[in-house]
């Protein structure tokens, strides 16, 4: 069956297709009973509006974007669920680029430019874990409203988490548990994020008369289990070995790390306890079941969804940024 147009619609009502569109777009130069009787005519021919047509004449798509890196991460995978599960309740469509954790900003940039001159999406919502404060001019390329996700710039309406209080507290509880000499597994990343939570955990160590030692600092060079399994090979080789490991490189890195351990013949927790950061789906699912910081993604999703609307409708209203309370996750690993 052929779609029906406005022509097939004029040809019934006997009038011009202008007028066609006019009536079914409520212009007041359309009488109110011309309008009725073209849209009685249209919902008899099941007509459906032309969603790119309308989109084109009102500058306004009805999309929002996503970028984020590597969808094989698993926070990235729940990141974009909770986003996606938001935008359904919404009037908005759906699109996303992935990035694949592309270090060149040019890259980025130009991605910018494109989605600026195509004007696919009203709004950006970026996972930008690596922007920085420096990275102003490449952000303001970007000719759409945007929302960063997961990371805070003073410039820009930002949904982050309170990285310092959060890796405090796990500190703090492992400090508490008697435990002296703590190990961290971090990420080469120029991440504000990361370095905000390794500064917390050398502060709070100080706090409590301790050090994190650097011979106990593992930098990981990607966010894989891969590379968690070869934070246990790190400290399993050490001579003073830590009691307890922080993986504030997040979850998927801890399930490495825990894994090798195992194989190494660790016993977790009595040989040595973990503690993750994020609580994806399969933390509580882990042998043992791993003890996380869990950041509650879907409320920030939500959050971030209702900012970039916000910033969509009014483009001039004040730079937002909201930050989420984190909680510890008590479980078997620590």
């Amino acid at each position: 069956m052929e779609k029906v147009t406005i022509n097939d619609i004029a040809k019934v009502a006997n009038v011009t297709a202008a007028t066609v569109s006019m009536a079914l777009n409520d212009n007041p130069r359309i009488s109110t009973a011309t309008k009725e009787k073209i849209k009685a005519i249209a919902k008899e021919l099941n007509y459906v509006p032309n969603a790119s047509a309308r989109s084109l004449a009102s500058a306004k798509t009805n999309t929002i974007g996503l970028i984020i890196s590597d969808m094989a991460e698993p926070f990235n995978a729940a990141t974009v669920k909770s986003i996606l599960k938001k935008i359904q309740e919404t009037d908005y469509k759906f699109v996303l680029y992935e990035s694949l954790d592309n270090p060149d900003w040019d890259w980025h940039k130009d991605l910018y430019h494109q989605l600026s001159r195509e004007r696919r999406v009203d709004g950006i919502i970026h996972r930008a874990f690596n922007l920085s404060e420096r990275d102003h001019d490449v952000v303001g390329s970007l000719k759409l409203p945007m929302v960063v996700f997961e990371n805070e710039l003073s410039w820009i309406d930002c949904v982050d988490i309170n990285n310092y209080d959060a890796t405090q507290m796990a500190v703090k509880y492992l400090v508490n548990k008697g435990h002296r000499n703590i190990g961290v597994v971090v990420c080469n990343s120029p991440s504000n994020v990361l370095q905000v939570r390794l500064k917390s955990v050398s502060d709070t160590l100080a706090d409590a008369g301790l050090q994190l030692k650097p011979a106990h600092e593992f930098h990981a060079e990607l966010f894989t289990p891969d590379n968690g399994a070869k934070a246990a090979d790190y400290f399993h080789n050490l001579s003073e070995k830590p009691t307890a490991i922080f993986v504030i490189a997040g979850d998927y890195v801890a399930s490495g790390l825990m894994s090798r351990l195992t194989e190494l013949g660790y016993s977790i927790p009595a040989d040595m306890v973990i503690i993750g950061f994020d609580d994806l789906w399969f933390a509580s699912y882990l042998n043992p079941k791993l003890t996380t910081i869990r950041q509650p993604l879907d409320a920030m999703a939500d959050a971030a969804v209702d900012m970039l609307i916000s910033r969509i409708k009014d483009p001039d209203k004040a730079v937002e940024i909201k930050k989420f309370k984190l909680e510890l996750i008590i479980r078997q690993s620590a």
